[in-house]
C-alpha cells in the first residue's frame, strides 16, 4: 500500500466523528482492563477454590504486569505490517479464549498459564487500539475521540471490576471469566467483521534502523515516557494504600471508604470527558496544568490529612486528574509520533505505566503506605512534580516539532 493510499483511506473513515466505531473500541477497553485487575476483586473465592493463599492470586496480576512489559513492544514490532483491525479483533479474540479457558482452570498453575496469554494479547491490543483509533479519527476530532476510546479503562474501574466482582458472589468466579471472554470474543468479531481497515504506511528499509534514532519526534516521546513512568509510580504508590490513608491519616470511618472511592471514580469519568475537549482546544497547556493539579493534589493530601474537606476535595482533583491524564498524554503521542515511531510510541506507554504499577506499590509499602501513609503521599508529590519536569520538556519539544514541520 503506498502512503498516498493509506492517508485516502484514513482520511475517509475520519470525514465525520465515528461514535459507533469508537464506542466498540472502549468497549474493547472496558473488558481488558477490568479482567486485568480482576482477580484482586475475586481473591477469596479464587483462592479459596484453587487451593492458594490470596498473595498467589494478587501475583497473578504482577505475572499480568509482567508480562505486558515484556512482550508489548517486541510484539507490536512484530505486527507492525498487519492490518491494525485484524491485529485488534485477533488479539481480542485471543483474549477471549485465554479467560474462558481461566474459568476452567484445574489448579493454581493453569490459571498462571491462562493470564500469562491473555496478557499477551492485551499487550497487542494495548499497544495497536489507539494507533487504529487514530487512523478513524480527523486532527480536529483527535482529543475527543481518543478520550472516548480510553473512557472504558476508567469505566472498567467505577463499574467493570465492581459488576464482576458481584457477578462472581451470586454464581461463583468463574461465571466472571466466561462473561468477560464471551463479552471480548463478541467486540473482536464485530471488530473484524465491521469495522475499517487500516495499514500503516511502509517506512523505507533504509530508515527503518539507523532512521529511527534520528527521527524528530523521538527527543519529545522520550520525555514524555519518562513522564509517564512517575505519573505511574507515584498513582499506584499512594492509591494502593489509600485505605490507611483513609482510615489513619484521614481519619474517615471504614463505613465511608466505599463511597469516597465511588466519587472519587465519577471524578475520574469527569476528567476523561473534559479531556476531549482539553485536547483538541488547549492540546499542551491543560497536559501541564493537570499534572501541577495531580501534584497539588498529593501535596494536600500529605500535609492537609487533618483536615476532611480538603482530603475530599483532594481525592476529587486527584481522581478528575488521573481520569484526564491519560487522554490527554495519548492524543499529545499520537499528535507528535511519526508513522515510523507511532506504533512504539503507543506500545512503549503501556508498558511505561506498567513498570510503574509495578514499583508503585511496592515503593509505597518501603515508605510506610500501610502505618505512615502521608509519607506515601509525600513521595507521590515529589515525583509528580518531576513529572511535570519532564512533561514541560516534552510539551516545548514537541512545539518544536511541529513548528519545524510548519
Amino acid at each position: 500500500m503506498t502512503s498516498t493510499t493509506a492517508a485516502v483511506q484514513a482520511s475517509a473513515a475520519s470525514l465525520r466523528f465515528p461514535v459507533r466505531a469508537l464506542l466498540i473500541l472502549s468497549l474493547g477497553v472496558l473488558v481488558t482492563v477490568t479482567a486485568e485487575s480482576l482477580p484482586a476483586g475475586l481473591m477469596p473465592e479464587m483462592a479459596a477454590d484453587l487451593g492458594v493463599s490470596p498473595m498467589q492470586i494478587g501475583l497473578l496480576i504482577s505475572v499480568w504486569a509482567l508480562t505486558v512489559i515484556l512482550t508489548s513492544i517486541p510484539l507490536a514490532r512484530a505486527s507492525r505490517r498487519f492490518d491494525r483491525r485484524l491485529v485488534v479483533g485477533v488479539s481480542l479474540g485471543v483474549f477471549a479464549i485465554a479467560n474462558i479457558a481461566t474459568a476452567f482452570a484445574p489448579g493454581y498453575g493453569f490459571a498462571v498459564g491462562t493470564r500469562v496469554v491473555a496478557a499477551v494479547a492485551h499487550g497487542v491490543f494495548w499497544a495497536v487500539v489507539i494507533v487504529y483509533a487514530t487512523s478513524l479519527l480527523a486532527p480536529s476530532h483527535l482529543g475527543r475521540g481518543l478520550a472516548l476510546v480510553t473512557a472504558g479503562g476508567t469505566a472498567a474501574t467505577v463499574a467493570g471490576l465492581p459488576a464482576a466482582t458481584l457477578l462472581a458472589q451470586a454464581v461463583g468466579w468463574r461465571a466472571a471469566f466466561v462473561v468477560l471472554g464471551a463479552v471480548a470474543l463478541i467486540i473482536g468479531v464485530v471488530v473484524v467483521r465491521g469495522m475499517p481497515s487500516y495499514l500503516p504506511e511502509r517506512v523505507p528499509a533504509s530508515e527503518r534502523t539507523g532512521g529511527f534514532w534520528r527521527d524528530p519526534s523521538l527527543p519529545a516521546l522520550l520525555a514524555f515516557g519518562a513522564s509517564a513512568v512517575l505519573i505511574a509510580v507515584a498513582q499506584f504508590a499512594s492509591f494502593t494504600y489509600i485505605r490507611p490513608y483513609l482510615a489513619l491519616s484521614a481519619g474517615i470511618g471504614t463505613e465511608w471508604a466505599a463511597t469516597i472511592l465511588f466519587v472519587y471514580g465519577i471524578a475520574g469519568m469527569a476528567g476523561v470527558t473534559a479531556a476531549g475537549f482539553l485536547a483538541d482546544r488547549f492540546p499542551r497547556s491543560s497536559l501541564v496544568a493537570i499534572l501541577l493539579a495531580f501534584a497539588a493534589a498529593f501535596a494536600l493530601l500529605t500535609f492537609a490529612a487533618g483536615a476532611i474537606a480538603a482530603v475530599i476535595g483532594a481525592l476529587l482533583v486527584w481522581g478528575f486528574a488521573i481520569g484526564a491524564l491519560f487522554p490527554l498524554l495519548q492524543t499529545t503521542l499520537m499528535r507528535i509520533a511519526t508513522e515510523r515511531t507511532r506504533t512504539l510510541a503507543s506500545a512503549g506507554i503501556v508498558v511505561l505505566f506498567n513498570v510503574g504499577i509495578a514499583v508503585g506499590p511496592w515503593l509505597g509499602g518501603v515508605v510506610g503506605g500501610e502505618t505512615a501513609p502521608t509519607m506515601t503521599t509525600a513521595v507521590s508529590a515529589s515525583a509528580m512534580l518531576v513529572a511535570a519536569l519532564f512533561g514541560v520538556a516534552g510539551v516545548v519539544l514537541s512545539g518544536r516539532r511541529l513548528a519545524a514541520e510548519g
